[in-house]
């Protein structure tokens, strides 16, 4: 017996106008379940701070000064916050804003997914709508985040129907909001694509300069100081950070090897997951390298929050999208993963003032439980596609 997620093929199609209503209930849900009107959405007023710092024309990096109570200063490149701009209309506006716009790149992220897998539009919605089950996706909207909005760029412009001439563009433009999708300019090199390539890195140099035009100062601090602080958006060793430098700065509880160890693992694993990604496109399989380049960002990033992790909903989607049998060990690898993503395991332990140094050994897996799960999918074989296998519905 063998699974075999893909719906089947139906006679009828579903009517255009009643995929359209199912698809306005995703919005309508999000603002039922997240009432961003009243919610707190502690992320969400960091980027209305430097909204306002450059309205105003504040220094967006300490902007935040300006609001008490609020800790944790920008983090991201100046461009960012040129986009968050329109947000300084006022934090209920935002709110409802963010909300939104996540909701909708949910559908994009769904219907990306979907069409990348050669699946049907009844199946993109269904991802779309699963996708709130998994706690990245719920703490990207609890917190405000943009990490779906990131998330539709890329997939729109790596495996979506952007014009041959210009993909790469929203690379360079997610890359210009937030450093870390930089990743897949050198996957597009390692993949040779370089034109994409070219165009991605010369569409980030040009949020740069439009950056630097506007707020010289705010960029130049960005790109001297503050790129080179990891810690400014919190401690590395907080439950909430999967990446490798978060797993090490718990178990050598931010001691002086913390660095060294993260720099020669990150090296490592950056190297080998680029390579496996580049494997994965040369064998006919560019979702499933788009997926895995995605999976070794978040873990030699300095800083991957669980929020971050809303890559897994692609990376699910690909993973159930292969045939086991029912009985076998990888399906029982890919029922475990699953449910970590759905419960937020990491979050059923104490954390936060420093109880992270003092985890047991069992306590220590389930607080790295995200990272180990992309590690399992990477290394163990559940994002690569059987050559002979005819799993996915042609």
């Amino acid at each position: 017996m063998t699974i075999d997620l893909v719906a089947v093929r139906v006679r009828r199609r579903v009517p255009t106008a009643v995929l359209m209503l199912a698809a306005t209930i995703l919005p309508v849900l999000c603002l039922l379940v997240w009432h961003p009107w009243n919610a707190n959405m502690g992320d969400l007023r960091v980027y209305f701070a430097a909204a306002r710092g450059v309205v105003d024309g504040q220094d967006i990096y300490t902007a935040h000064h300006n609001f008490p109570g609020m800790g944790l200063g920008f983090t991201y490149p100046p461009f960012a916050a040129l986009v968050f701009a329109p947000l300084a209309v006022g934090l209920p506006f935002a709110r409802v804003a963010i909300t939104l716009a996540s909701a909708v790149s949910l559908l994009v992220i769904g219907w990306t997914t979907a069409k990348a897998l050669r699946w049907g539009p009844v199946a993109a919605l269904v991802i779309a709508f699963a996708a709130l089950a998994f706690e990245p996706v719920w703490s990207t909207f609890g917190l405000g985040q943009i990490n779906l909005v990131l998330l539709a760029l890329l997939m729109l412009d790596l495996v979506g129907p952007m014009p041959r001439r210009f993909r790469g563009v929203l690379v360079g433009v997610a890359t210009g909001i937030k450093l870390t999708p930089g990743i897949f300019i050198l996957f597009l090199l390692i993949t040779r694509r370089f034109r994409e390539a070219a165009v991605a890195a010369g569409t980030t140099a040009a949020t740069m300069v439009l950056a630097y035009l506007v707020m010289p100062r705010a960029t130049t601090d960005f790109w001297t100081k503050y790129v080179f602080d990891p810690d400014r958006p919190g401690p590395a060793h907080y439950i909430s950070n999967q990446s490798l430098r978060g797993m090490i700065a718990r178990l050598t509880q931010g001691s002086a090897v913390t660095v060294p160890l993260w720099l020669l693992m990150a090296s490592i694993v950056g190297v080998a997951g680029l390579l496996l990604a580049r494997r994965l496109h040369d064998r006919g399989q560019p979702f499933e390298a788009v997926v895995a380049t995605a999976f070794t960002g978040l873990l030699v990033s300095p800083i991957s929050w669980t929020g971050h992790w809303v890559w897994i909903v692609p990376g699910l989607a690909v993973m159930w999208s292969h045939r086991d049998a029912l009985r076998s060990w990888r399906t029982a690898v890919s029922v475990l993963i699953t449910g970590v993503f759905l419960t937020g395991i990491v979050w059923w332990l104490p954390f936060a003032h420093d109880q992270e140094f003092h985890y047991n050994a069992w306590q220590s897996v389930v607080a790295n439980a995200y990272l180990i799960s992309a590690l399992v999918l990477m290394a163990g074989g559940r994002l690569a596609q059987p050559l002979n296998s005819e799993a996915r519905m042609r």
